[in-house]
C-alpha cells in the first residue's frame, strides 16, 4: 500500500532572476533555455555558475526528459523486456537534456548528483536554480549544509515540459507499506495499515513535509514548495519494474551512457543504443 508520494521540481534564487530581467517562471523547456541562456550572460562570469545546475550522469534527471518526448527505458511484450533509449522519442529527450547541459550547467560530466549535492554550489552562490527531490528545498537552508540566508530569495516551480503549458514527468518516489507473508497477525497489520494511510492519516504525513498517498489529496498540499511538488506529482514516470532492474543500476549502465553522451566519447544513437542492449540483457537475464 502507498505510504506516501515524492517528485520533484526546480529550485531556484528569485534574486537572481531579477539579476537577470527574469520576471516569470517558465512554462516551457525552450523558456527555461531562454531564461538559462540570460542568467549565463547575466553571472556567467563565475565560471563555476550554473543557470541549471545538474550533474551529468545524474539519470533521474535526464530520463525525465526521456519520457516528456514520448520515450522510456525499457518495455515489456509477454516475458521480455527489450530497452528502448535507442528509439526516437528516446533519443529526442536525450538529446534536449546534452542541449540543457550544455548550454545552462558547469557541472561534473563525470561525478554523480551526490558529488557534491546540487544545494551545495546553489547555496554557495554558484547557480541559480537546480531540480531536485522536495527535502533539498530545507537542505538548502540547512545551517550547516546549506545557507539559511537565502531563505527569502528561494523559491520553487515545476519542471516545464518541451510542450508548453505542460510539466515535465518527475521521477515518482515515495515509500510503501507492506505485510510479510509469514506474518501471524495479518488482519491487525491489515486495519494499521488502513488507519494509518486514510485521509487523516495522510494529513499528517503532508505537514511532516511529504505528498500523499493519492493524487486524489494533492489538494491538502500547500506551501512552498509543497504546491509545486504535487504539480510535478501530476505527471510522473517510475524505472522498469522488472526483477532485474537493480542489475542494471548497479551497472551504472544510465550514469555511463549519460557520460558518454556529454564527454562526446560517444554519440547519442551509439550510447544509447549500446545501453539499449545491456539493459535488454540485464533484464532478461535469468539469474
Amino acid at each position: 500500500m502507498p505510504y506516501y508520494g515524492g517528485s520533484r521540481v526546480v529550485i531556484y534564487r528569485t534574486d537572481y532572476f531579477k539579476q537577470a530581467g527574469i520576471t516569470k517562471t517558465p512554462r516551457s523547456l525552450n523558456e527555461l533555455s531562454a531564461d538559462g541562456k540570460k542568467l549565463m550572460a547575466t553571472l556567467g562570469k563565475d565560471k563555476t555558475f550554473s543557470a541549471f545546475y545538474v550533474a551529468g550522469p545524474d539519470w533521474y534527471s535526464a530520463m525525465a526528459f526521456v519520457y516528456d518526448f514520448g520515450g522510456s527505458i525499457a518495455t515489456l511484450n509477454g516475458s521480455q523486456w527489450t530497452g528502448t533509449l535507442d528509439q526516437p522519442n528516446a533519443i529526442k529527450g536525450l538529446t534536449a537534456f546534452k542541449d540543457t547541459f550544455a548550454a545552462l550547467s558547469r557541472a561534473s560530466k563525470t561525478q554523480d548528483e551526490a558529488h557534491p549535492f546540487p544545494t551545495t554550489p546553489f547555496a554557495q552562490g554558484h547557480s541559480a536554480s537546480f531540480v531536485g527531490p522536495g527535502w533539498q528545498y530545507g537542505y538548502a537552508l540547512d545551517p550547516k549544509a546549506g545557507n539559511p540566508k537565502l531563505k527569502s530569495v528561494i523559491s520553487a516551480f515545476a519542471m516545464p515540459s518541451h510542450v508548453a503549458g505542460k510539466t515535465m514527468p518527475a521521477f515518482a518516489g515515495g515509500s510503501d507499506l507492506a505485510i510479510p507473508a509469514a506474518s501471524p497477525n495479518k488482519t491487525l497489520a491489515e486495519d494499521w495499515i488502513a488507519a494509518v494511510t486514510r485521509k487523516d492519516g495522510e494529513q499528517g504525513i503532508v505537514k511532516s513535509g511529504n505528498l500523499p498517498n493519492s493524487t486524489a489529496l494533492l489538494n491538502l498540499v500547500s506551501g512552498t514548495p509543497g504546491k509545486q511538488l504535487a504539480q510535478a506529482a501530476q505527471s510522473t514516470w517510475f524505472v522498469p519494474t522488472a526483477k532485474n532492474w537493480a542489475n542494471v543500476e548497479n551497472a551504472n549502465v544510465l550514469r555511463n551512457m549519460l557520460t558518454q553522451i556529454l564527454t562526446g566519447k560517444k554519440s547519442v544513437q551509439s550510447a544509447a543504443s549500446s545501453a539499449s542492449k545491456q539493459i535488454t540483457s540485464m533484464l532478461n537475464a535469468s539469474t
